[in-house]
């Protein structure tokens, strides 16, 4: 099954709806990053045979119901979020035959580079939780979408169904909590209750050596 490089699953009034791109923005300088969008984080929670049926039914105009729930619902809001964290940097830096520049607001300063990062990243995790919504909307619904449960590995890539984000490393042990407080290279804080022995950090004379004062609060 080829794909169709140039089938656009959301529409320029979907893209400025979800997200604070400017009504004055050109679509053509952001149906790069749609298309980017669906080819590289969409083809790889879809799996290339469902992600190839969606453009066949696309471009023919015959989507079956099922695929428009999923195509309107969820895959069209996730689109157009990752579709414009790519554009944030080119929507604030434009390329030019030999030179990158950033064209002046007429009437606002242009942002800084650590504060577009920071718009990036806002983007990036609302992007993220529509693709997280898509996950278990599929996951409650195999049956409607058997593209999606039973791939053809000989189109490609299969579906990648972890999650989308890293929610970071989480610990509620008080062995680990209390190094935040250390105060190298010695401290004489208080064991918290059933903490102590070998290998906790805590003599038998619930001292706590290489730490700092256990907190109180």
């Amino acid at each position: 099954m080829a794909t169709n490089p140039n089938v656009l699953f959301v529409s320029e009034e979907k893209l400025k709806s979800f997200t604070s791109i400017h009504q004055s923005v050109s679509p053509t300088d952001l149906t790069p990053y749609v298309l980017q969008a669906q080819d590289i984080y969409l083809q790889n929670y879809l799996g290339a045979t469902f992600y190839q049926q969606l453009q066949n039914q696309v471009k023919a105009n015959t989507l079956s119901s099922p695929n428009r729930t999923i195509l309107d619902q969820y895959i069209g809001p996730m689109l157009c979020n990752y579709a414009f964290y790519h554009a944030l940097p080119f929507l604030a830096y434009k390329i030019f035959n030999k030179s990158v520049l950033k064209p002046d607001s007429e009437n606002a300063p242009s942002v800084e580079l650590d504060e577009l990062k920071f718009l990036q990243q806002q983007v990036k995790e609302v992007a993220e939780s529509y693709t997280k919504q898509m996950q278990v909307y599929l996951n409650n619904n195999p049956n409607l979408y058997p593209a999606w449960t039973s791939p053809n590995t000989l189109d490609g890539i299969s579906p990648d169904k972890k999650t989308p984000y890293f929610s970071g490393l989480q610990t509620n042990s008080q062995f680990f909590n209390y190094k935040k407080y250390r105060n190298y290279p010695y401290g004489t804080g208080t064991r918290p209750n059933g903490y102590g022995g070998s290998g906790s950090g805590y003599g038998n004379d619930q001292q706590c050596y290489g730490c700092g004062d256990w907190p109180t609060n």
